[in-house]
C-alpha cells in the first residue's frame, strides 16, 4: 500500500498517520527472518533464560541484512518525508532496531510524553516550518496490542500551546503537570508490516509490554532535509534540554556567528531566522547577541 498524499495531510493536520501493510508479505517475512538474527522472541527467552541473560535489545544501522538497509532507506519513506517537508534533499538521522519485552523477562517502563523536536544534537530552537522539522518513522515487524508496547500519541490540535521545552528545560511533559495531556493520548495499535509516521513536533510516549513474556519488535527511523545542518549526525551529550548545559553555552555564547556554523548553527542570512526563531533561539542562550541574524 503506497503512502498516498492523505497520509501526508494527516501527518500535518494531526501529527501522526498509520500506514497498514507498508511492507508486503514477502519483504515482512524476510525482516522477520532478519531480526531474529538479533533478538530472540519473548517465548524463546522464557524456555532458555540463561541462555539470553544480558541479550542486547538494540541494533543500529548498517545492519548485516540487506533487508534491513532496504527498508531504512525505502523510497516510499523517502518521497513522503520529500512531502511533507517539500523539499527533495531528505537525509536519513538514525536507524535502530529494538525489541522490547514483557515483565516476566526483566524490567519494563513507560515513557513520559515527550516530543522528538530537538533530538540529541540540535543547538537552535526547532520551528514548525516544515523544511525544518525531523519525520519519524517506526516500521513494526510485529503486532501491536494495547499490552504490546504502542506508542500513545497527542492529537496535535490539542498541543499548539504546549512548549517545547518545559520550565524545567525538558522535552518531556510530568503527568502531574500536564495530566490533559495523559488524558487525551490515543494508543496506536497496528499488525506486523504496518508503519507509524509522526513529526518531531508531535506530543507522544512509549509504552511498555504488559504482556508477562510477549514482544515487540521495532524499526525506528528519523529523517530531515540536508539544509538542516544542525540535525545531522553530531551528538551532544544528555537530554535534547542539553545544549543549554553550561559548557555548550558558554562556547555557542562566545563563538563568532562563521564559527557556530562549525557546530551547525544556521549562518546569518538563513531565512532559519524569523521571529519565532530568534525568540526561542533568545530563550536557550541569554547571553547570545542576537543583532547579526537580525540584520
Amino acid at each position: 500500500m503506497p503512502i498516498s498524499d492523505d497520509h501526508v495531510e494527516q501527518l500535518v493536520e494531526e501529527g501522526r498517520t498509520l500506514v497498514p501493510d507498508f511492507l508486503d508479505a514477502a519483504t515482512l517475512a524476510e525482516c522477520g527472518r532478519a531480526v531474529a538474527a538479533y533478538f530472540p522472541t519473548g517465548e524463546e527467552w522464557a524456555a532458555a533464560p540463561d541462555k539470553y541473560r544480558g541479550v542486547r535489545k538494540s541494533a543500529g544501522f548498517p545492519y548485516q541484512q540487506d533487508v534491513l538497509n532496504e527498508v531504512s532507506t525505502h523510497p516510499d519513506l523517502q518521497s513522503f518525508v520529500e512531502r511533507v517537508l517539500g523539499r527533495d534533499d531528505v537525509r536519513l538521522g538514525d536507524s535502530l532496531l529494538q525489541a522490547k519485552y514483557g515483565p516476566a523477562l526483566g524490567p519494563v517502563k513507560d515513557q513520559r510524553l515527550h516530543n522528538d523536536a530537538w533530538g540529541r544534537n540540535t543547538l537552535v530552537h526547532p520551528p514548525r516550518r516544515p523544511e525544518f522539522q525531523r519525520v519519524f518513522a517506526i516500521v513494526y515487524y510485529t503486532d501491536v496490542e494495547v499490552d504490546l508496547a504502542p506508542t500513545y500519541a497527542v492529537p496535535a490540535k490539542l498541543t499548539r500551546d504546549v512548549p517545547l521545552l518545559t520550565r524545567s528545560g525538558e522535552a518531556a511533559y510530568d503527568r502531574a503537570d500536564y495530566p490533559e495531556l495523559y488524558e487525551q493520548e490515543q494508543p496506536v495499535v497496528a499488525s506486523a508490516g504496518s508503519v507509524l509516521l509522526f513529526s518531531g513536533h508531535t506530543v507522544h510516549r512509549g509504552s511498555a509490554v504488559r504482556r508477562p513474556t510477549g514482544h515487540r519488535f521495532a524499526h525506528f527511523l528519523n529523517f530531515h532535509s540536508a539544509r538542516s545542518t544542525w540535525l545531522d549526525k553530531q551528538g551532544w551529550p544528555g537530554s535534547p534540554a542539553a545544549p543549554n548545559g553550561p559548557a555548550v553555552r558558554r562556547l555557542v555564547e562566545s563563538a563568532s556567528p562563521h564559527r557556530r556554523e562549525l557546530l551547525g548553527f544556521p549562518a546569518v542570512d538563513s531565512d532559519y531566522w524569523t521571529e519565532e526563531a530568534l525568540a526561542g533561539t533568545a530563550a536557550l542562550y541569554p547571553g547570545l547577541d542576537l543583532a547579526p541574524y537580525r540584520r
